[in-house]
């Protein structure tokens, strides 16, 4: 764990969604896998595909298929549209402390910003109970630009003229590290995500810890009087 400290205490917090809030992890893997089943393509492994994740669903399917062509890409993220929209909620499962730490905070201002696109987004944070703490869902189709452009969160900050210094980025990857520094914001990295440890590491984010619980230890520690 970083030893910063992360004053003064904050009023916006952002939140990324796969890895971070939500496990979603075996449920991507398997609507990738259907996708390049009818390709005729070869199986990938959970966590080769986990690492495709966090910068959109086109970058995750180019990736997958390994191609530059446009048209397949197109019919790649149709095809993974229609499988994903009937199974997310097969596996995907809250990560441990979530709740916990979303009601530390249930004053304050909280956003999701995630590259994944809506009706996803929305309705996985439906079905899990979380919409209703978050003053808004900007999803990777809004009209903001995707991460790692810092563009949603400087617009956020502006709208609610709220500064930089009391604003809260907690994701699980380089790109959300990315996206926090951009913007001029902290940043705090959950490990039980997508990003690998020591890609974490590398990326120099304020702050690393293991878990929600592990991270609310600490941000009560840091606004205890």
């Amino acid at each position: 764990m970083s030893n910063k400290k992360l004053l003064p205490s904050k009023r916006l917090i952002f939140y990324d969604l796969d890895g971070t809030l939500v496990d979603t992890r075996k449920d991507i893997a398997a609507a990738a896998n259907y996708m390049l089943r009818q390709f005729g393509k070869p199986f990938l492994e959970e966590r080769k595909i986990s690492r495709y994740v966090g910068r959109g669903l086109h970058h995750l399917v180019k990736s997958c298929l390994k191609t530059e062509d446009g048209r397949e890409i197109e019919k790649g993220a149709a095809l993974y549209r229609a499988y994903y929209s009937e199974h997310m909620l097969d596996h995907s499962r809250l990560y441990p402390g979530v709740k916990e730490i979303l009601d530390y905070f249930k004053n304050q201002k909280q956003i999701v910003l995630t590259n994944k696109p809506n009706p996803f987004s929305q309705k996985l944070l439906e079905a899990l109970g979380l919409a209703p703490y978050f003053a808004e869902i900007i999803a990777g189709n809004s009209p903001y630009p995707k991460k790692p452009d810092p563009g949603a969160i400087l617009a956020v900050i502006q709208r609610e003229k709220i500064s930089s210094e009391e604003t809260f980025f907690i994701g699980d990857s380089p790109v959300d590290i990315e996206t926090a520094r951009r913007a001029g914001v902290q940043v705090a990295v959950v490990t039980h995500g997508f990003g690998e440890a020591d890609e974490l590491k590398s990326a120099r984010p304020d702050l690393i810890v293991k878990d929600f619980n592990e991270l609310l230890s600490w941000i009560r520690k840091q606004d205890a009087p």
